[in-house]
């Protein structure tokens, strides 16, 4: 009998091979997993948040809105007060009325310090309205107010109050009895201390005046004692005079000067004629006076065309070099 070969002993090498590969397997797939697990990356909260919105806006008060380029800036808010329109008057009325002219800046001019006119408007006090325009020039000039007259202390006030200057206009009695000068007159016939009382007293009606000069007075500038009456007045006010020098015969400058009193004289009557083309002529004439002595002194009035006149004549008055002040700058 041929001889059985022995069975062969199941071989343990493909049982290992086999596990090998299984336990391979379970590597590779948990590597796998551990390598899709580690690409997920946890975003923090803020990037996940989705992205704000344009309505999303900061709170508008957190700054302030700034106006475009092209947009006109803001006007800013009025500090100080406009001048003062016409219609009111001065405390109590402060302002004229709407069709007087609009007061302008007081300008002195070219201040070239050569040549120098004063002008004074005389006859303030009738109407507020004429003393306005004078207001309204917008250079230096002065009023003459006459006392007791129904708008003297409220145009004085006004003028003071726009930086007007303010004299009395002192009614002296002249020569001829038939000119009516109103109240407050200065008479020859009158003791000192009638005088003394009646200047006072005008110069009460006229608060704001720093000076005076003599309304008419043909007689009563000649008289001596009288004129050292009144000179004596101003004095003890500290105030000047100006001499209207309405007659040749007049003492006011002399007696002024011999009492220390600042004075100064009447060079041009302006308006002697109430027409444009006469009172430009007088300018004119005021014009070539300054020229020559350096300064000169002016009076014309106010409701005529004076103030008229000289407004227009402004820039001949710059382009000359000559100066437009107040007549306490004239008198010495």
């Amino acid at each position: 009998m041929a001889r059985r070969r022995p069975a062969r002993r199941a071989s343990p090498h493909w049982f290992s091979s086999l596990l090998v590969g299984v336990v391979v397997g379970l590597g590779l797939v948990a590597l796998g997993l551990w390598m899709s697990h580690s690409r997920i990356v946890p975003m923090p909260r803020t990037a996940l948040a989705p992205a704000p919105s344009h309505r999303a806006a900061p709170p508008r008060r957190t700054r302030p809105p700034v106006p475009p380029a092209s947009q006109p800036a803001p006007r800013p808010a009025r500090t100080q007060p406009q001048a003062p329109r016409p219609e009111t008057p001065p405390v109590p009325a402060q302002q004229p009325p709407a069709s007087a002219p609009q007061p302008g800046p007081l300008t002195p001019g070219p201040a070239t310090g050569r040549v120098r006119v004063a002008v004074i408007f005389d006859d303030a006090g009738y109407s507020l309205a004429a003393a306005r325009e004078v207001m309204a020039l917008g250079r230096p000039v002065t009023v003459s107010v006459l006392p007791h007259l129904p708008f003297s202390t409220a145009i004085a006030e006004e003028a003071a109050a726009r930086g007007v200057q303010v004299i009395l206009h002192l009614p002296v009695q002249p020569l001829d009895p038939a000119i009516p000068l109103g109240p407050g007159v200065v008479t020859v016939d009158m003791s000192d201390a009638a005088i003394d009382d009646t200047v006072r007293g005008d110069l009460a009606s006229v608060p704001t005046a720093v000076g005076a000069n003599n309304h008419e007075g043909s007689r009563g500038t000649a008289d001596a004692r009288v004129m050292r009456d009144v000179i004596g007045v101003i004095k003890s006010r500290r105030l000047f005079f100006v001499d209207s020098l309405t007659s040749p015969r007049s003492l006011a400058a002399q007696t002024a000067r011999d009492m220390g009193v600042p004075t100064g004289t009447r060079a041009v009557f302006l308006d002697n004629e109430n027409t444009d083309a006469y009172v430009r002529r007088q300018f004119h004439e005021l014009m070539r006076i300054a020229e020559r002595n350096g300064e000169a002194i002016a009076i014309g009035h106010v409701g005529k065309v004076t103030a008229g006149v000289l407004r227009s004549m402004l820039p001949e008055f710059d382009e000359a070099g000559i100066q437009l002040v107040t007549v306490s700058q004239l008198v010495r």
